[in-house]
């Protein structure tokens, strides 16, 4: 009778701590999102546009996830007064996402569950636990790492910290024989994963070598410099007040913030896929390397030694793209890349079942610096 009074109690008094954990866990998401932008009601819809249609909502600053507004198939976020405009005109379309901030109450109770200290990427992680995951790293392996703790600071005056791989090299890369290839992600805000997918390979990479031969050799082949995370502003703005902020953190006046840094490059600056509207998501900023951000990644990439290869990591969409990106013209080395990026889509395919297309980028952009 003891025993089992016993066991009530602590059966008790375990649903008690459990219901008091859920609702510290609920009180804090409901005081954080107070402050935040909301997006009740908005939808994700995949609409067919025909030519008329795409010149009319080209007018229109609206959320194209997949990528440019363009003819043909095209993922967008539409609060209700834009699924109406869509309607008055007539334009096809499939819902998607039936409530966008359903999914982000979703995973801003699963962020706040998985505060207690686990793998590293259980989550996704704020701007200091990269930078301290970098340092570690290179604390890690020291043989064949260089942490660089910054290759610039941002707007808010943060630093964007960048790691080197090679067997035979110190800081210097630019003095380096062998040939490099050039990983960075995170130019886009609210594109958590791409910072994440970085670090990931960084990981495996560093973790494997000397035991994988097949990452041994393309360690010592090549040298590496890693950029996982270019935007750590807009990033850690997207943590604490707008989920689906895209740009940097640029006070352009008038209360309207941010410079799309994938379209801040000096290639083709101005082009097709961006905007001089400074409240546009793609908007280019006032000249081209306006912005901090994307002149250190442009300054690292410039002074080190050659580089060969060279990807940056973007969500939403399943593709992988392909230069040039202001022009369908195809560049000359054109086969190379083709081949390239249907080994990649067979290996994405072979490791997670899922399928990639495999095409010409038509957005002026930093991967055609890249």
């Amino acid at each position: 009778s003891t025993q089992s009074t016993g066991a009530k109690g602590y059966t008790q008094m375990n649903t008690s701590a459990s219901l008091l954990t859920i609702l510290l866990v609920l009180a804090i998401i409901s005081i954080t999102t107070s402050t935040k932008t909301r997006y009740d009601h908005h939808k994700v819809v995949r609409a067919y546009l025909t030519k008329d249609q795409q010149r009319v909502l080209e007018t229109f600053e609206l959320d194209v996830w997949s990528d440019n507004l363009a003819i043909g198939f095209n993922d967008i976020r539409v609060s209700p007064d834009q699924l109406n405009l869509l309607d008055k005109l007539n334009v096809t379309y499939q819902v998607m996402i039936p409530n966008v901030q359903n999914l982000i109450d979703e995973e801003e109770l699963s962020l706040a569950s998985k505060k207690a200290p686990g793998d590293f990427f259980d989550t996704y992680q704020r701007y200091s636990a990269i930078v301290a995951y970098l340092q570690q790293l290179s604390e890690s392996y020291p043989q064949i790492t260089t942490f660089i703790p910054t290759i610039g600071t941002t707007i808010e005056n943060r630093n964007i910290p960048a790691l080197l791989i090679s067997v035979e090299l110190g800081k210097n890369i630019s003095k380096a024989d062998k040939n490099t290839i050039f990983i960075s992600g995170g130019q886009h805000a609210r594109e958590w994963i791409a910072p994440a997918t970085v670090l990931y390979i960084l990981t495996e990479l560093l973790s494997q070598y000397g035991t994988d031969p097949a990452i041994t050799a393309i360690i010592n082949e090549f040298n590496y410099v890693f950029v996982p995370l270019v935007n750590p502003d807009g990033y850690e703005f997207t943590f604490t007040t707008t989920r689906l902020w895209r740009k940097n953190r640029r006070n352009n006046g008038g209360g309207v913030y941010g410079v799309d840094l994938n379209r801040n490059w000096d290639y083709k600056w101005g082009g097709a896929g961006s905007s001089a509207s400074p409240s546009s998501d793609t908007y280019r900023g006032t000249a081209p390397f306006s912005e901090p951000e994307s002149t250190a990644l442009s300054n690292l990439f410039l002074k080190t030694g050659s580089i060969v290869g060279a990807i940056d990591y973007h969500s939403y969409s399943q593709l992988i793209l392909r230069p040039w990106g202001d022009t369908t013209t195809n560049p000359p080395n054109n086969a190379n890349l083709v081949e390239l990026g249907n080994i990649i889509r067979t290996a994405i395919l072979n490791a997670g079942g899922v399928p990639y297309t495999c095409l010409l980028y038509t957005s002026d952009a930093a991967d055609d610096l890249l």
